[in-house]
């Protein structure tokens, strides 16, 4: 019997087996911080504002309106961040109307629950949130000079992020829960392996721990070369990363680990083909060249995204759905479905 979309797609998250390479946003719905910013409390408001921490979030059209923390408007810094208990002020969850902003968002996204997986993306993981409190350098100079501190801090974050997802089954029950943490560039880590394993990687652990004991799975969201903690995400419970892009060795890591963790992702997001100005039959050719390279080996999920300098999410969307279904349609023909 021919599987539907959603169970592929979820068949391929627990190594099972798919009938084609399955394809993030066709076969599985985006919902919190992917399509959106989600619940306002985390990322602010469409178009920009205060989230529920009092961090102001702007949206510039170079992002494509991809919410980021007002550029100098910190709340903590190198000389208070042992105090941050007298400054940081946690959302409350209870007063938030969840079931309301998830019917919401199922609406505008047109979730068919029938025939989509849904994942919950929930923005600001533990060092995105010590980064919008002070800022990317500083908070790498803090891990450094203020790790106890930093400790503490990244430890109640979790606690929050855990009764957070509790909220989130509750209201979306989301097959899927991605924690984004980006802690990396194109080239390299933002940390020493040494320093994410000792400050971060414990915090990820016991999100992740916390997501499966919900009865969803849990995937790490971490754009860059990342390739040198892959077992280290394994280690994590992630049962995914994305979106792995192909800086890092994706076909090697799928050859070692492909039976440990899904590799979701694999569009070339800082080439040619993710730029603006690019043709449209570049970034067809770039699907197909995913879908032969990657999909061939286990562990394999499509995800692309372009770089759109719009405010308005239809311009978002009419640059990425191409993509989406040229990945459906060139993944059914390899796979004679």
């Amino acid at each position: 019997m021919a599987l539907t979309p959603r169970e592929n797609y979820l068949n391929a998250l627990n190594h099972k087996k798919t009938e084609w390479t399955p394809v993030f946003i066709a076969d599985c719905a985006g919902v919190g911080f992917a399509a959106g910013p989600g619940p306002w409390i985390e990322k602010g408001p469409f178009g920009g504002g205060y989230d529920g921490f009092c961090v102001r979030w702007v949206t510039p059209s170079s992002g494509g309106g991809a919410p980021i923390p007002a550029p100098n408007e910190f709340m903590l810094d190198l000389d208070n961040i042992t105090e941050w208990k007298d400054i940081i002020k946690f959302p409350d969850l209870e007063s938030f109307d969840w079931n309301k902003e998830a019917q919401k968002e199922f609406e505008m996204y047109h979730v068919d629950r029938n025939m989509q997986a849904v994942d919950f993306g929930c923005g600001n993981g533990v060092f995105e949130r010590l980064a919008a409190f002070m800022g990317f350098e500083n908070a790498l100079i803090a891990l450094i000079e203020e790790p106890d501190a930093c400790n503490e801090l990244m430890e109640a974050i979790t606690d929050y992020k855990i009764e957070f997802a509790k909220k989130v089954k509750e209201s979306y029950n989301p097959d899927a829960f991605t924690n984004y943490d980006d802690i990396a560039t194109e080239r390299g880590l933002f940390m020493s392996p040494d320093t994410y394993r000792k400050l971060i990687k414990p915090h990820h652990k016991r999100l992740n721990d916390a997501v499966k004991a919900l009865g969803m799975i849990p995937i790490q969201h971490t754009c860059g070369f990342c390739e040198p903690l892959i077992e280290d995400i394994i280690e994590t419970g992630a049962a995914a990363w994305t979106s792995v892009q192909p800086t890092n060795d994706i076909v090697a890591m799928q050859k070692k680990y492909g039976d440990k963790i899904v590799f979701m992702g694999g569009f070339d997001t800082n080439g040619e083909p993710a730029q603006a100005d690019s043709s449209l039959e570049t970034r067809l050719a770039e699907v197909r060249r995913c879908i032969d390279v990657y999909g061939k080996n286990p562990g394999y999920i499509f995800f692309g995204f372009v770089l759109v300098n719009s405010l308005n999410p239809a311009d978002v969307g009419a640059a990425i759905m191409p993509l989406v279904q040229e990945a459906v349609r060139y993944g059914h023909e390899v796979s004679g479905k």
